[in-house]
């Protein structure tokens, strides 16, 4: 009997250090999927179709990200002046950079339900429904009727 529990701790030891082996090899791996490819594949959805293309400019003035040091951004904007809807892409050339964008994602988030706290209920209810991923070197903000839909394609096709 004794025999049996001397294998015990060291049986125990192995099995938890073979689980947080995995657990940290299981982690989110980067994504080979390209900006231009995951952005053909949010457009194909049909979901974009009540926003416009923005450019580099507009995403340095709107999150104050410069383009330039990111492998990739994607930013559609609705039109009108009480049209919230918006769609971020960020592809990232290191993960560490995920803390940054994620902040001026949610820095933009709070600005804009604050903008229209008091005036704005469909604004508002579309700003609270809005979906953030980040996974692995991507970042993904939406605020649409259809932001659930875009994060489930935008997972898709990592």
């Amino acid at each position: 009997m004794e025999r049996n529990l001397i294998w015990i701790k060291p049986f125990l030891l192995v099995c938890i250090a073979g689980f947080m082996i995995s657990m940290f090899l299981a982690g989110q791996s980067d994504s080979k999927t390209g900006i231009s490819q995951m952005e053909a594949a949010l457009m194909d959805s049909g979901d974009l179709d009540e926003m416009q293309k923005s450019d580099n400019l507009t995403v340095k003035k709107i999150f104050g990200l410069n383009a330039a040091e990111y492998d990739g951004i994607l930013f559609y904007k609705g039109s009108g002046i009480m049209d919230v809807c918006e769609l971020l892409v960020v592809k990232l050339k290191d993960n560490d950079q995920a803390d940054d964008v994620e902040q001026a994602i949610r820095d933009r988030l709070d600005g804009q339900i604050q903008n229209f706290t008091n005036y704005g209920t469909d604004q508002i209810d579309l700003l609270n429904s809005s979906e953030i991923k980040i996974v692995g070197n991507y970042c993904f903000y939406a605020v649409s009727q259809k932001a659930s839909r875009l994060a489930k394609i935008f997972s898709e096709h990592l």
